[in-house]
């Protein structure tokens, strides 16, 4: 499952209001990755995964992008639907969501929609790229509070021009001191230094 949900965001922040739904499901998997690319750490669930270097193909499908195993393994190890995963090494490295099934040989990832595969097979010897680990996220829930306030900060920044500033509901976020990059954008460090305890230095 994914890290938050919008009801939990809202929960944290004290927001009723549905005003902000949409800019605030919109953000979720951005902050997801912001934080694991700004850790160095995406969570890898060392029971439920499975690593080749040679059956593994990622396919930019028609309808949707999907991950194909020779050696039949995902359901069999745990993979549900609705999971988030982790692919570590290829073209694909990232986080995604799986979308239905799965059954033992095939993932489907992400919506019709939002196809961004980079297609990669492990049994072509062109497409090479060694050993892949596909993991399930387990997201640690001490991380809900401090995730929901960087969705927030995004979403302050980005409301339509024609929405007032003022306070909504029982919550508010100040901005003020440094920045930091986390990921792809930039936040308050005060609001991202409570994210030390997971940092995690990865072999190149």
């Amino acid at each position: 499952m994914a890290l938050l949900t919008l009801a939990e965001v809202k929960e944290f922040l004290g927001i009723t209001s549905t005003g902000y739904d949409s800019l605030i499901t919109t953000y979720i998997p951005i902050i997801e990755e912001d934080i694991c690319t700004y850790l160095d750490n995406w969570f890898q669930d060392k029971a439920i995964y499975v690593e080749s270097g040679s059956g593994l193909a990622f396919v930019n499908g028609t309808s949707r992008d999907y991950i194909t195993d020779d050696q039949s393994k995902f359901s069999t190890v745990g993979f549900t639907s609705g999971m988030d995963i982790a692919v570590d090494g290829g073209s694909n490295y990232g986080l995604y969501s799986i979308s239905s099934g799965p059954t033992t040989a095939q993932l489907n990832i992400g919506t019709t929609a939002n196809k961004t595969f980079v297609d990669q097979d492990q049994d072509l010897s062109y497409h090479s790229v060694g050993s892949i680990r596909i993991s399930r996220v387990d997201w640690p829930v001490a991380l809900k509070p401090i995730a929901s306030k960087m969705v927030w900060y995004q979403v302050d920044n980005k409301k339509p021009s024609g929405m007032l500033s003022e306070r909504i509901d029982d919550y508010s976020y100040s901005k003020p001191g440094p920045s930091v990059m986390a990921g792809n954008n930039q936040y308050p460090f005060d609001l991202v230094s409570g994210l030390a305890k997971w940092r995690q230095a990865r072999a190149k």
